[in-house]
C-alpha cells in the first residue's frame, strides 16, 4: 500500500465561529492529542494543512507546528484560520514563522464587509481577519491566502474578493461548500449548482470566466495550475461530476483532533487511530481497507485542492495542454 502526500490536520473543533455552511462550532466534546502525537505522521508527506475548528485556540499550536516541521521537514506546512482573534492572533501566527520560515497562512474571506460577518456569524470578523492579514504583510510575511468558499449565499462576491486578495498582495484560493456528515456538516441549502435560483447560472459562469482567464494569463505555472482548478469547481457544479477522481485513503487522509484517521474531510469511515497505534499500523489495516472500499462504492463527486494535489500531478501532461490550448487559443469552460 502506498503511503500519502497530503493531509489535512484538524488540531482543534473549538471554533468561535458560527459559520452558516459549517456546523463545527456545534460540538461540545473535547478530547485534543498532545502535540507530541503528530511525530506518527508519515514521512511521506509533502502537504499538511492545519486546520480546525479554529488552531489558533490550541494554546500548544506552536508545539504541534514545531513537531511537524521537527518530523517532516521537506513538507508544506499551511494554517487555516477564520482570522476572528484579530490582535491577539499576530504574534501567534509570527512565532510560527520563527519555527518554519516558510510557513503559509490562510485566511477565510466570504465576501466583503456585513457579507462576510453574515455567513460567518460574527459581527465584525471581517475587518479582525483583514487587519491580521494587513498586519503579517506589514512584517514582511509573504506565504499569505485569502480561501474563499462558493455557497449559494454569496456567489456575487466571488470577483469581489479575487480583487481583494490582489488590492492586499496575497494568494487567492477557492472551494465550492460541500457536504459533510461529521466534518462540517450536512448544509444542503448552502450548496451550489448550475441550477442556483438565487443566481444566473450565466452571471456566475461568467466569474468563473474573468478569474480563470486572468490567472491563464500571468506567466506561472502556480497560476496555470490554479486556473485549472477553479476551472474543475466550474465543472463540478455544471456536471455534477469532477473532470477527475482522486483516490481518498491513499493519496491523501484527515485526520481529526482525537487521533482518528479518515480517507479525506468527506468520506465518513474511520481507518483507525494514531493516539492508540502508530501510523503503519493504521494504514494497513482491515478497518482502512475497508474504509477505502466503502468509498469506492460511494464514488462521491469532489473537487476540493486538498485531495487533489496527487491527482493533478498524475494528470499533469492532460492539464498541461488545457492550458496550452485556452491560454493561446481561446478560453473554453
Amino acid at each position: 500500500m502506498n503511503y500519502p502526500i497530503d493531509a489535512v490536520v484538524a488540531v482543534t473543533y473549538k471554533c468561535q465561529a458560527r459559520c452558516r455552511m459549517c456546523s463545527i462550532w456545534q460540538i461540545k466534546e473535547h478530547n485534543d492529542i498532545s502535540p507530541e502525537t503528530y511525530r506518527k505522521l508519515p514521512t511521506t508527506l509533502r502537504d499538511v494543512n492545519v486546520s480546525g475548528g479554529e488552531p489558533y485556540l490550541r494554546k500548544d499550536l506552536s508545539e504541534i507546528v514545531r513537531v511537524i516541521h521537527d518530523h517532516l521537514p521537506k513538507a508544506r506546512i499551511v494554517v487555516s484560520s477564520n482570522g476572528f482573534l484579530g490582535e491577539k492572533l499576530i504574534p501567534r501566527a509570527l512565532e510560527l514563522r520563527e519555527i518554519d520560515p516558510k510557513i503559509g497562512y490562510g485566511f477565510s474571506i466570504d465576501g466583503i464587509g456585513e457579507k462576510h460577518d453574515y455567513i460567518r456569524g460574527i459581527p465584525g470578523g471581517y475587518e479582525k481577519t483583514i487587519h491580521v492579514v494587513k498586519a503579517l504583510k506589514s512584517e514582511g510575511v509573504e506565504n499569505i491566502r485569502i480561501a474563499y468558499t462558493l455557497t449559494t449565499e454569496n456567489p456575487d462576491h466571488m470577483i469581489k474578493v479575487y480583487e481583494l486578495a490582489k488590492e492586499l498582495g496575497v494568494q487567492y484560493t477557492m472551494s465550492v461548500s460541500h457536504d459533510s456528515e461529521f466534518y462540517f456538516g450536512q448544509h444542503g441549502s448552502t450548496l451550489i449548482t448550475e441550477a442556483t435560483p438565487q443566481y444566473s447560472s450565466e452571471e456566475l459562469r461568467e466569474h468563473f470566466v474573468q478569474i480563470i482567464r486572468n490567472e491563464l494569463s500571468k506567466f506561472h505555472w502556480k497560476r496555470w495550475g490554479r486556473a485549472f482548478g477553479i476551472y474543475g469547481m466550474y465543472r463540478l457544479i455544471a456536471d455534477g461530476e469532477p473532470l477527475f477522481y482522486s483516490k481518498p485513503g491513499i493519496d491523501y487522509f484527515y485526520l481529526d483532533p482525537k487521533g482518528d484517521v479518515y480517507p479525506s474531510v468527506i468520506h465518513n469511515h474511520v481507518m483507525g487511530n494514531i493516539a492508540r497505534d502508530d501510523f503503519a499500523a493504521v494504514w494497513n489495516s482491515k478497518m482502512a481497507d475497508d474504509a477505502r472500499r466503502k468509498c469506492d462504492e460511494e464514488n462521491r463527486p469532489y473537487w476540493m485542492g486538498c485531495m487533489l494535489r496527487k491527482a493533478l500531478l498524475d494528470h499533469r501532461f492532460d492539464i498541461g495542454m488545457w492550458v496550452l490550448q485556452n491560454k493561446f487559443l481561446g478560453l473554453r469552460i
